[in-house]
């Protein structure tokens, strides 16, 4: 039991983890970032399930008791969809 917890955790990271960043190379420069990339807005919520913080490139989102929730990826959206009392109790700190 103890393994399939594990590995459901890892595999949660991993999906959440989907914009790594590139490995670097001593000898090639690094490619400018355009300035129309995806921006950290403020006012919205983070990801409740890995808390990462609002972006505007998120694409997941739903609906929950009036506020708009957006995630990082599926696997977050789908982990709050089975029990979402729980990540906006999370949030609300």
């Amino acid at each position: 039991m103890k393994q399939l917890i594990l590995t459901c955790s890892v595999l949660l990271a991993l999906a959440c983890n989907q914009n790594s960043k590139p490995a670097e190379t001593k000898d090639a420069p690094m490619p400018e970032v355009p300035a129309a990339t995806a921006t950290v807005v403020s006012d919205k919520l983070p990801d409740p399930v890995c808390e990462m913080p609002y972006d505007t490139a998120y694409k997941e989102w739903t609906v929950y008791q009036k506020d708009t929730i957006h995630f990082c990826s599926i696997t977050c959206k789908e982990v709050f969809l089975k029990a979402p009392d729980k990540y906006m109790a999370k949030l609300k700190k």
